[in-house]
C-alpha cells in the first residue's frame, strides 16, 4: 500500500491545512525568496562598484597615459643617478679614490722637501685628509661642467623637437651648431692627444690640460655629431651604441687623467705654502746628547754646545729649525730659513730635511711665533 503524503488523510483525500502550517510554509517561501533576491541584489551592487572601479581604473591609466613621459635622456640620468649618486657608490670605491689622489698630493707634496712617501710610513688616515684635500676642486668643477651641460642639452633638446615639427626646410641653424661643435671637439682631441704623445707639450702645459682637452673634445665632438645627424633615421644602433661608450669611457679615463694631474700640482702648491709661512710657524729648539754634524744643507741652522751640568745629558742645541711632520716615531724637521728656486742649487743654500728619532736621545722644544 503506498504511503500516503503529508497532509493529505488516509484514501488521498487531501487534508485541511492549519494556520499554523500555512504560516511555516510561506516563511519558508519567503527566506528561499529573500535569499534569490538578496543574492541577485548583492552579484547586481557588486558588479556596479566593480564597474565604477574599473572605469576608475581606467581614467587613471587614461590620465597616466596622458600625462607627460620621461624622456630617454631623464632615463639615463636616473640609472646614472642611481649608480653614482651620493650614498650608492660602495665605500671601498670611495676610501680607494681617496687613498689614491692623497697618495699622488702627498708623495710630491713631500718630494719638494728631499722625502719619499714611503719612508715616512703615513697612517691610512693622513693619506685619506689629502686626498680629500686635492679632491675638492676637481669634484666642483665637475658638478659645475654637468650642470652647464644639462641646461644646454635641455635647451637644445626642446628646440629639436620643435624643429622635427617643422617643415623639413628648416633646422639649419642646428646643422650648423652642430658642425660647430664637431669641428671644435675634434681640435680639443687632437691637441689633447699632442700633449700625450709630446712630453715637452705636457711639461709647460698647466696641469690637466691635455686630458682635459681629450676627454671634453671627445664629448663635445660626439654632441655636434648628434646635432648633425639628428633628422637622419639611426639603422646602426648596436655601433652607435659601442660608440656612445668608448667615447663615455674615453671621458671618464680622462677625467681620472685629470684629477691625478691636479692632485700633482696641488701637492707642489701646498709644499710652497708651507714653506712661505714656516717663519710664523713654531720654532723646534732640538736638544741631543751627541753633535749632528749638519751639512751646508742646514746653512741657517745654529748649533750651540751647552755647558756641562750634573744630570745634564743633552749637550747640544739647535736652534732656527721647523716641524714638517712626525710619522713612525720620527721627527723631520726643515730650516726656518727655506730657499727656493732649481731643487739641486737649493741643496747648497740650506734647504735639506733632518730625521731624529723621538728617543730619550733627544728633546725638543717648541717656542710660540712672536712675529706680528
Amino acid at each position: 500500500m503506498a504511503e500516503d503524503e503529508p497532509g493529505t488523510r488516509p484514501g488521498g483525500v487531501a487534508s485541511p491545512r492549519t494556520a499554523l502550517d500555512v504560516e511555516h510554509a510561506d516563511g519558508r517561501e519567503a527566506e528561499r525568496v529573500g535569499g534569490r533576491g538578496g543574492a541577485s541584489n548583492g552579484e547586481r551592487a557588486g558588479g556596479r562598484e566593480g564597474g565604477r572601479a574599473g572605469d576608475h581604473e581606467h581614467a587613471g591609466g587614461r590620465d597616466d597615459e596622458g600625462g607627460a613621459q620621461p624622456s630617454p635622456l631623464e632615463r639615463r640620468l636616473a640609472s646614472f643617478a642611481q649608480a653614482v649618486g651620493i650614498g650608492a657608490v660602495p665605500p671601498s670605491i670611495a676610501v680607494g679614490l681617496l687613498f689614491y689622489f692623497g697618495y699622488v698630493a702627498g708623495r710630491r707634496r713631500f718630494a719638494e722637501f728631499g722625502l719619499d712617501l714611503d719612508l715616512l710610513d703615513l697612517s691610512t688616515r693622513a693619506v685619506l685628509l689629502y686626498g680629500s684635500e686635492a679632491l675638492w676642486f676637481p669634484l666642483a668643477a665637475l658638478f659645475l661642467a654637468t650642470l652647464l651641460g644639462l641646461w644646454g642639452h635641455v635647451e637644445l633638446a626642446r628646440l629639436v623637437r620643435r624643429e622635427r615639427a617643422a617643415p623639413a626646410g628648416r633646422g639649419r641653424v642646428l646643422t650648423v651648431a652642430g658642425w660647430a661643435l664637431l669641428a671644435a671637439g675634434l681640435v680639443l682631441v687632437a691637441r689633447g692627444a699632442l700633449g700625450t704623445l709630446v712630453p715637452d707639450v705636457a711639461a709647460t702645459e698647466t696641469p690637466g690640460t691635455s686630458p682635459v682637452c681629450l676627454g671634453a673634445g671627445a664629448l663635445v665632438a660626439a654632441y655636434g655629431r648628434w646635432l648633425v645627424t639628428w633628422r637622419r633615421a639611426h639603422r646602426q644602433r648596436l655601433l652607435e651604441r659601442a660608440a656612445a661608450v668608448a667615447v663615455v669611457s674615453l671621458a671618464v679615463a680622462s677625467l681620472f687623467w685629470a684629477s691625478a694631474s691636479y692632485a700633482v700640482a696641488y701637492g707642489r702648491g701646498r709644499a710652497a705654502d708651507f714653506v712661505a709661512g714656516l717663519a710664523a710657524r713654531p720654532e723646534v729648539v732640538l736638544d741631543t746628547t751627541e753633535p749632528l754634524d749638519l751639512g751646508p744643507e742646514f746653512a741657517g741652522v745654529t748649533e750651540t754646545r751647552l755647558p756641562p751640568a750634573k744630570g745634564r745629558r743633552h749637550l747640544y742645541r739647535y736652534r732656527h729649525l721647523r716641524l714638517l711632520t712626525e710619522s713612525g716615531g720620527r721627527l723631520f724637521l726643515i730650516p726656518a730659513d727655506w730657499p727656493t728656486g732649481p731643487r739641486w742649487p737649493r741643496v747648497w743654500r740650506g734647504g735639506g730635511t733632518l730625521v731624529i728619532p723621538y728617543d730619550a736621545g733627544s728633546r725638543i722644544r717648541l717656542l710660540p711665533y712672536d712675529g706680528p
